[in-house]
């Protein structure tokens, strides 16, 4: 039998088996010269076929340009951040820390930093609801808000504004842009148990896991991971 703990444990160990078997094929395809450490010039010619280098302190006029040396600096300054020994190149570490910087406590700072100026409009240091949703208005001829929209600000409000007060902290920002595994590995344990434990002993014998195969197969545990740590989770969508 599973219990609750062991289920979560498992779901935990799924995340960490696919940020890491990610990041090694990935580092494979950076590595041109097989060193065993990405140079931020073998990372610009595997993204982009080319060495880029963008002013820092300048604007473009092309908007969609600019756009790009936005996103390029953004990256530049993810690599410098994950660069733990300050060489100029990642060992396959802190190229975790690169792709995945949910998974490394020394970004935590990085990517707070990198949410508020992202979101942070009026530059205040929080993340209001109207920052936090992006660049969404009602529609006048409309009387109700979309369904994303009322789900984004139950999350706002019930998941991330701990202290109620309309706005989100720098430690309030980390459960959004860093949400923790452990507890969301604990809310899919509970989701899996809800729907397959028949004998309501919370916990889930080899019959039930058999009886119940096709939702446990495919349920988000089984490839949580891959969602959670998809490209497009920060928040792009807004």
């Amino acid at each position: 039998e599973i219990s609750p703990e062991e289920l979560s444990s498992w779901i935990q160990h799924s995340f960490k088996d696919y940020v890491v078997e990610d990041a090694k094929q990935q580092f494979h395809h950076y590595d041109k010269d097989g060193d065993g450490r990405v140079s931020w010039e073998e990372y610009n010619i595997q993204m982009y076929n080319r060495v880029i280098d963008f002013e820092e302190h300048t604007t473009l006029d092309d908007a969609e340009e600019e756009s790009f040396r936005q996103l390029h600096l953004k990256d530049k300054k993810r690599f410098e951040n994950a660069n733990k020994e300050g060489d100029s190149m990642l060992d396959f570490e802190e190229f975790v820390a690169f792709e995945h910087p949910e998974e490394a406590d020394y970004m935590k700072e990085f990517v707070i930093q990198e949410a508020l100026e992202e979101h942070d409009k009026d530059g205040d240091g929080f993340i209001s609801l109207r920052e936090f949703l992006g660049d969404y208005r009602r529609d006048p001829n409309v009387k109700e808000d979309p369904e994303w929209i009322v789900v984004e600000e139950d999350r706002f409000k019930n998941d991330y504004d701990k202290d109620k007060d309309g706005k989100l902290s720098p430690k309030e920002l980390l459960t959004w842009v860093m949400p923790n595994n452990e507890g969301l590995a604990q809310e899919e344990a509970v989701h899996l148990l809800d729907e397959m434990d028949l004998d309501g002993d919370r916990r889930l014998s080899a019959n039930e896991i058999l009886e119940n195969q096709d939702l446990f197969l495919n349920s988000e545990a089984t490839d949580y991971g891959r969602q959670l740590h998809d490209k497009s989770f920060y928040h792009e969508e807004l």
